[in-house]
Parts: C-alpha cells; sequence; structure tokens
C-alpha cells in the first residue's frame, strides 16, 4: 500500500512539473512583441491601415499572439507624433516595430540609431541603418501595365492621371501609367492632376467633371478617399448616357465602388499586408537582417492587377502579359520618375 500510495505522489509531481513547463514554453513563445505605427500626415489613410492590419492579423493568428498584449497597431497624423510613439515602443522592448508611410526615413533613421537593438521595418521609406529593414513597391511597374490597358481601351485617345500629392511614390504611380500609355500609343493625349488631398471626394469630383469635360474617358486616380469622387461621377457621366467611360482603381480592388454602373476597369492592388506579415515571420524565425530595402514588384506578387467583370478583351490582356514578361525578365525597366520618362520617351520609336 505504501508503495503504490508513493508511486502516486510521484506520478502526481511529474504531472505538475510536466504541466508547468508546458506553461512556461508557451507563456515563453507568446512574449514576442510586435508594434505597427502609420503616420498619414494628417490624410486619410484607410486602405494603408486595413491592409497592414490584416497582414499583422493573420501572423498572430498563426502564432497565437493576442492584441494590445503582443501585438499594437497605432495611427498618427504628424511626424511628432509618430516620433513619440515608436520611441515608446522601443522603450518598451518590442520586438520589431514597423512604421508605415511615405517622408519617414528623417525620424525613423534617428530612433533607430539612438535604440541599436531594437528591430525596425519602414514601408514606403528608406532608412539606412543595420538595425531597420525597408521595403517599398515598384508601383510604376503595375501602372505600366495599367498604362496598356487604358491605351488599348480609350476610344476618345484622351486618358487622365489624378495623384493625391506632389511626391515620390504618387510620381511612380505616374510616370508609370504614362509610360505604358506611350509605349501603346504615342499619340494619346495624357491629362494630369494633383488633388492636394486624400480625403476630399468633392476635388476628386470636380477634377473628375474637368477631365470627361475635356473628353477624356479613362481616370487612374491615386488619391485615397478623394478617388470616391471620381468614382461618382463616372458613374453619373455612364447613367446619363453620354458616353462609356471607366475609372482605374488603385491600392486595392475597387470593383464595388464602380457599381451598379460598372466604371471599375481595373484595379492596381498593392499588397502592403503581405509585406507586414513577411516581415513578421522573418523577425519570429530570427532571420532579421537588417540593413537592407526589400522591393516588393510584379515577381514578388507585391503588385497586382485585379480585373473587373470582363471589362478587358482577351486580345488587351495578351498584349500586357506581353509587356508584364519583359518587366519581370528585366528587358524592360519602367520609370519610375520625370527624368527616367523623359529618356524612355525619346528611345520610343
Amino acid at each position: 500500500m505504501y508503495i503504490k500510495k508513493t508511486a502516486l505522489i510521484l506520478v502526481s509531481i511529474i504531472a505538475v512539473v510536466i504541466s508547468a513547463c508546458s506553461s512556461n514554453n508557451q507563456d515563453s513563445s507568446n512574449t514576442f512583441k510586435i508594434g505597427i505605427v502609420s503616420n498619414s500626415n494628417g490624410k486619410n489613410n484607410s486602405y494603408l491601415n486595413s491592409s497592414a492590419m490584416k497582414g499583422i492579423t493573420k501572423f498572430a493568428k498563426e502564432e497565437n499572439l493576442k492584441k494590445d498584449q503582443n501585438y499594437k497597431y497605432i495611427t498618427t497624423s504628424s511626424t511628432k507624433s509618430f516620433e513619440k510613439k515608436i520611441t515608446k515602443m522601443a522603450d518598451s522592448n518590442y520586438d520589431l516595430i514597423i512604421g508605415i508611410g511615405n517622408n519617414l526615413s528623417s525620424v525613423l533613421n534617428k530612433v533607430a540609431e539612438n535604440n541599436k537593438s531594437t528591430k525596425f521595418g519602414v514601408i514606403d521609406s528608406r532608412v539606412d541603418q543595420p538595425n531597420v529593414i525597408s521595403i517599398n513597391f515598384t508601383e510604376q511597374d503595375g501602372s505600366f501595365l495599367a498604362g496598356v490597358i487604358a491605351a488599348m481601351k480609350t476610344k476618345t485617345k484622351k486618358v487622365g492621371f489624378i495623384g493625391g500629392d506632389d511626391n515620390e511614390i504618387i510620381n511612380r504611380y505616374k510616370y508609370g501609367f504614362i509610360s505604358g500609355v506611350k509605349s501603346v500609343n504615342k499619340e494619346i493625349e495624357v491629362l494630369t492632376a494633383y488633388s492636394n488631398t486624400f480625403n476630399d471626394p468633392k476635388i476628386g469630383s470636380r477634377i473628375a467633371n474637368d477631365f470627361f469635360m475635356k473628353d477624356v474617358d479613362i481616370i487612374f486616380p491615386v488619391t485615397g478617399l478623394t478617388s470616391k469622387g471620381v468614382f461618382t461621377t463616372a458613374k453619373k457621366v455612364r447613367r446619363s448616357n453620354q458616353r462609356e467611360v471607366w475609372v482605374i482603381g488603385a491600392d486595392r480592388n475597387e470593383y464595388r465602388h464602380g457599381l451598379p454602373e460598372n466604371v471599375t476597369l481595373i484595379s492596381l492592388v498593392k499588397k502592403i499586408d503581405q509585406a507586414v506579415y513577411d516581415l513578421a515571420k522573418q523577425t519570429k524565425s530570427n532571420e532579421f537582417h537588417g540593413g537592407k530595402t526589400l522591393i516588393y514588384g510584379l515577381n514578388e506578387d507585391g503588385i497586382k492587377l485585379i480585373l473587373a467583370d470582363k471589362n478587358v478583351e482577351d486580345s488587351i490582356l495578351v498584349k500586357v502579359n506581353e509587356y508584364k514578361d519583359k518587366i519581370q525578365s528585366g528587358s524592360l525597366v519602367v520609370p519610375s520618375n520625370k527624368e527616367e520618362y523623359l529618356q524612355f520617351i525619346d528611345k520610343l520609336i
């Protein structure tokens, strides 16, 4: 009887020890902390926020991480606020801090230099520090393909581009788009404008109306929420049976924004969620290699064209795929700024 009781006690002790070790291991695996801070500089970047959140949510679900305890997502509207938030996260020993937004190079460089043991990621900016990975997208490549489609689809030989701001990223869209159009037909006129806002649909509507009045029949707005006004105006034109007009969606699939009149020609999707997920995964797996800039383009599936309701004919898609193959192979380098565009256009026959 004594032996049986002793054995039972030993079994119980072992079970408790195993349970405790298992609990400790589980707690240890969930100490990973990741913070994401987006900076809009006063602009409404709702898609950027939701896309980044999608990426971190996917990662958190796979790793059994809890919101607020293991990961946080914070939006800021000024550079000063952005610096304050990421500095606080660094002081709180986060394993990875990701900054999202353009024009963040200077402030993130400063914070990274002051927190050399902390790993940082930055999307849509570049920082040259050994503890920072920069991630950028080749928006110009996808925009070039959108320009090819626009050039082959337009009936008036006039298309338009609207940028939310005159900056490096928006101009990658702009000059990529124009280059695609001109590669098909140099005689097609491309009207351009900047809305200077990402959250005012009325301004988008006003510019779109001006373009349509000038006989433009396809508009590519990269303007955030301002593009809602472009879609609204295009749908009004379509409803009035004046003529067939189209809008190209930017950054996300905007097919539903063109309904019920079906004015969304295609959408150019920027996979910010994939970039955030990949960076978190690399850090958790001890594969973070700072001091590099990662490029997400057509080959990395970071830029994608989403077709809408068979609005693009197969004959056009054949041509698009020919250009896509050239871009992916490196035989065609798409301009990303005005200087490169001027050199590119001089070489066109």
